[in-house]
């Protein structure tokens, strides 16, 4: 098999590695047929020539040492070297052809064990190599058994006749000149050897290698296709991861937090890419716009209807406040050239920023859960048609009026249809019941909450289908607000720590509250920079917001290191007496007990940490 590329040669070489690593266990099991034999040649049980002696006792406890090696080198590097599987079926080899010189009667059983373990465990090639150099010395052991060996009629004839009874010769010298008599009658009795012992031999090794050889070409075969199938599927997993980051990169932010609202989504594709959507976008100055949405199908299609979607969405988006006229829109964009009869259903809510209220349309899609502060429930609304099904879209415009505090939550049905390993749905009632399970002021503890009721509920039952869902939470009153990305280097760390410092000095915090919050700070950033990227740099985004009507203050840290809640640590972590603290010890004991709200999520690659404070 001609290997063309690295993952080929890789592959190759695994599978040599594998076949090194059985045939040591062989080749060790063969030592102790090696020894056995050298022990019954050494004290005489098994009788032999006295010239063919001391061979034998070289030659046995040469062959036992060299098949005990590779049982040592098991576990080395060295099972993965080109020479080792010389090493090996040679070492095998030499106790063949010992054995056929000894007792040439049962020894021609084993001449084709080699030809089948090199065709069974290698490549072809070396199989023939081994097939070959049998043949040669399987013609040479033969004669030489015949000259050294026990006696053999095959090889040697019906003895000589002394005094009426038949004498079989032990020493070769003998057995030559028993040899010479021969061939002076007119029989040449290494030419019959050859055609009537060897060749017959010959043909049955060779019938083995034919067949061994055929099977070894075919495993090849099937290794060299499984390679291409392999590759191809890697490729086309590459191809899929990119398209699936080109997919989550049309998404927005999955966290904002502004004077107005706080919006928090995120995307749990059930494959590599998937068809539910959700966005968000500022209509005016005034108008925040929120939509989820769920294309049929699965896969690569869905996932290009999706993108054909939420691009119709934000081109019809700006300059209307009408939900149901921007779906209208959307629909006969996707409609067109729809020859595949793909459809979505979308769920479209635009809120005024300054007055609450909130006018939405829905396209077949599920109901949203509004509310807040353990009084949520489903936001009743009409139905409507799904989009891209027909050339007009039958939806409808309808309001609600959000106080502050108030937040709504699109979905797709991937939540209420995730399954557990019984095959239960999650239905409404757990989803209505994860919401008013407790008092979730931050809509990031909510999420997280919300995730954590449906992974205990299906119980790591496979994913079926996407997971969506996106909360928008209407601010309400006067708020200060101040963002600021920084480079996750330790010398950076008062830089961050400044900047909360001087905001609760401008917003007349309590001045220990400020100092307490340095070292909650101090301790967040240190191991962000630390622990979380390894002092290897990267972005560390901070939000700072103040509600001057309710004297709410709230801290978002975002960064894209490795997955670490800080907030979970027990309050042993930090010993007063040794005066030791360890990851998120003592600035996080500090959290816990003078913010008011804290909570972490991670989505999509980043760490998300919010806390608040009431005074």
């Amino acid at each position: 098999m001609e290997l063309k590329n690295k993952e080929y040669i890789a592959a190759y070489n695994k599978n040599e590695a594998d076949a090194n690593k059985h045939m040591s266990y062989v080749n060790g099991a063969a030592s102790l047929l090696s020894l056995v034999l050298w022990i019954l040649y050494l004290t005489k049980i098994f009788t032999i020539s006295e010239e063919l002696f001391p061979i034998v006792t070289v030659l046995f406890p040469l062959a036992t040492v060299l098949l005990i090696i590779p049982v040592f080198l098991v576990k080395t590097e060295a099972i993965t070297k080109s020479w080792y599987k010389y090493f090996i079926l040679f070492s095998l080899l030499i106790v063949i052809i010992a054995i056929n010189i000894t007792i040439p009667k049962h020894g021609m059983l084993l001449w084709p064990f080699a030809i089948l373990i090199a065709n069974h465990y290698y490549n072809p090639v070396l199989g023939r190599i081994i097939y070959v150099f049998t043949l040669v010395m399987m013609l040479i052991c033969m004669y030489l058994g015949m000259l050294f060996g026990e006696y053999d009629l095959n090889l040697l004839g019906g003895g000589v006749v002394v005094d009426g009874e038949i004498v079989y010769y032990d020493n070769y010298i003998q057995r030559i000149n028993m040899l010479k008599t021969m061939l002076l009658n007119g029989e040449n009795r290494y030419v019959k050897v050859l055609i009537f012992y060897y060749l017959p031999r010959a043909a049955v090794v060779t019938l083995f290698f034919m067949v061994s050889n055929l099977l070894n070409r075919r495993t090849y075969k099937l290794l060299d296709q499984e390679i291409k199938i392999h590759d191809e599927q890697e490729k086309s997993k590459t191809e899929l991861e990119v398209a699936k980051d080109i997919q989550l990169s049309t998404l927005p932010e999955e966290f904002i937090s502004s004077k107005d609202v706080e919006i928090i989504g995120e995307l749990k594709a059930a494959k590599e890419v998937g068809g539910d959507f959700y966005d968000y976008l500022d209509i005016d100055e005034d108008h925040v716009a929120i939509i989820i949405g769920d294309v049929s199908g699965k896969g690569v299609p869905a996932a290009m209807f999706m993108m054909k979607t939420i691009t119709s969405f934000r081109d019809f988006a700006k300059g209307s406040t009408s939900p149901s006229q921007i779906l209208r829109e959307v629909n006969a964009s996707i409609y067109r050239g729809n020859k595949s009869s793909m459809f979505v259903t979308c769920f479209l809510a635009i809120l005024n920023k300054k007055t609450g209220r909130l006018i939405y349309a829905n396209a077949g899609h599920n109901r949203p859960v509004v509310g807040q502060k353990q009084k949520y429930h489903f936001l009743p609304c009409e139905s409507g048609l799904l989009l891209g099904c027909f050339k007009d879209a039958f939806v409808s415009d309808q309001e609600i009026t959000l106080n502050p505090g108030d937040s709504i939550t699109l979905y797709t049905d991937g939540i209420t249809e995730a399954r557990n390993n019984q095959g239960g749905f999650f239905g409404e009632k757990r989803l209505i019941e994860a919401f008013n399970k407790n008092d979730y002021t931050c809509i990031v503890e909510l999420h997280h909450a919300i995730k954590d009721s449906i992974a205990t509920f299906v119980d790591g039952a496979p994913q079926s289908d996407d997971i969506t869902f996106v909360t928008l939470k209407y601010q309400g009153g006067h708020y200060s607000y101040l963002e600021k990305y920084f480079d996750a280097r330790i010398e950076n760390v008062k830089n961050m720590l400044a900047l909360i410092e001087n905001f609760g000095e401008e917003h007349h915090f309590p001045m220990s509250f400020v100092n307490q919050l340095v070292v909650v700070g101090d301790e967040l950033f240190s191991n962000i920079v630390n622990h979380g990227y390894n002092n290897k740099g990267g972005d560390i985004f901070v939000r700072l917001l103040f509600n001057d009507d309710t004297n709410e203050f709230a801290l978002t840290v975002i960064d894209r290191a490795t997955p670490f809640n800080q907030l979970e640590v027990n309050d042993e972590a930090y010993d007063e007496n040794t005066d030791k603290n360890k990851i998120g010890g003592l600035g996080i004991l500090i959290v816990k007990k003078i913010m008011t709200e804290y909570a972490y999520d991670y989505i999509n690659g980043k760490n998300i940490l919010v806390l608040k404070k009431r005074f």
